[in-house]
């Protein structure tokens, strides 16, 4: 029995409904490890600005760490072509250090509050763009939530900044991570 043009054209419908699903999961499920690795170093950083503030400078070691987390993270999940060829992410990297570098050199943060909450706000606005381009609901979600997390701790919670942000901030990636695994 053939199909009729209005079923063709209902199963082309089902197959790119399936390809779009199918693709966000994916996109999912790769942000996921590394949402649930930069939670547990905003975790241990801000807990350690909270109890040692002298020694914000563990940001320095935590975020090499975690860069090097990131980049292998995303070397596991790439094929053997992409894994030589891709150099975007790289790029993408120096292009973020060299902005923020730059846009401190123009208007440095005149508090170290200001620079601990100016990164986050940079995250969030991230994910927030990575969930519109990719049509990632979720993702946006995530970038509203730290965004308003971290705004509501700089202006409500000023000396418990450090540790909203432990908790609030890297809980939040960490559970963002986990609920996108599971999707």
């Amino acid at each position: 029995m053939p199909l009729t043009s209005n079923e063709a054209a209902q199963t082309l419908r089902d197959i790119t409904q399936t390809e779009r699903r199918s693709a966000k999961a994916y996109g999912y499920n790769t942000a996921s490890p590394h949402l649930m690795l930069w939670g547990v170093i905003w975790m241990i950083g801000y807990g350690i600005d909270y109890a040692r503030p002298q020694w914000s400078a563990v940001w320095i070691p935590l975020v090499v760490i975690g860069s090097l987390g990131s980049f292998w993270i995303g070397w596991r999940m790439r094929s053997g072509t992409a894994r030589r060829s891709d150099w975007r992410h790289g790029a993408t990297a120096l292009a973020v250090v060299l902005f923020v570098s730059a846009l401190f050199a123009v208007i440095p943060p005149r508090t170290g509050l200001q620079a601990a909450a100016f990164f986050p706000l940079l995250v969030a606005l991230f994910y927030a763009l990575i969930g519109i381009w990719l049509k990632a609901p979720r993702m946006l979600m995530l970038g509203a939530a730290v965004a308003a997390l971290t705004l509501f701790g700089f202006f409500e919670l000023p000396a418990l900044f450090a540790i909203w942000m432990a908790v609030v901030g890297g809980g939040g990636l960490l559970l963002g991570g986990v609920w996108l695994r599971n999707v």
